[in-house]
C-alpha cells in the first residue's frame, strides 16, 4: 500500500514552520498576517483565527477538528510565489482560500503566470478557478473576528468553499 501522506510530508518538511493541519485536506487556507501569538513562535494558526477556522470549516461541511486533528491545511506567508505555488500543488486540494489581502496578492503571483486575467478575476472577496481548482478570497478573515458585520460578510465570502464540495 502507498502512504501518500508520507510522500507529501517530505515534500513539505522545509515548510512546517509555515504550515498547519492536514496534508492530505481537500482545502487549502492561506494567510498573510501572523497573529500576536504566531509572532511569538507558535504553529502557524494557533491562535483564535485558527479555532475560528476549525468551527467555520466543520460548519461548512468540510469536517470538525481541533489544532492536532485539522481537517484542512494551512499556510502562512511569507512564501516567494513559487513556493506558495509547489505546497499548493503538493497538497493538491479541491479549493483555495485567501483569508486576507497579501494572501490573495501571493495567490495571484503564484498562479497569475498560468492562469490568464487572475488578477482581475480573483478581486478581494471574490471567486474564480484555477487549474481546475475553485479559489475564493475571503476580505480579512481574522480582523473580521472582534466586528459583527465584518464577520457576517466574510461568513458569505467562505461559504462559497461549500460549493466545490
Amino acid at each position: 500500500m502507498i502512504d501518500f501522506s508520507a510522500d507529501k510530508r517530505e515534500q513539505l518538511k522545509a515548510f512546517a514552520a509555515q504550515t498547519s493541519g492536514d496534508i492530505l485536506a481537500s482545502l487549502v487556507l492561506i494567510k498573510g498576517r501572523a497573529n500576536a501569538t504566531e509572532r511569538t513562535g507558535s504553529a502557524p494558526f494557533s491562535g483564535a483565527d485558527g479555532l475560528a477556522l476549525d468551527k467555520a470549516i466543520g460548519s461548512l461541511g468540510w469536517g470538525y477538528g481541533s489544532q492536532d486533528t485539522r481537517t484542512w491545511f494551512g499556510v502562512l506567508l511569507p512564501l516567494s510565489p513559487d513556493d506558495l505555488r509547489f505546497i499548493c500543488e503538493v497538497v493538491d486540494p479541491l479549493a483555495l482560500v485567501s483569508l486576507d489581502e497579501e494572501a490573495r496578492v501571493a495567490l495571484i503571483e503564484a498562479f497569475g503566470a498560468t492562469e490568464e486575467g487572475l488578477a482581475e478575476k480573483l478581486t478581494s472577496g471574490a471567486e474564480t478557478w484555477v487549474l481546475g481548482r475553485q479559489v475564493v478570497s475571503v476580505e480579512g478573515f481574522e480582523a473580521a473576528l472582534d466586528d459583527a458585520t465584518t464577520k457576517q460578510k466574510v461568513w458569505a465570502q467562505l461559504k462559497r468553499c461549500a460549493a466545490s464540495r
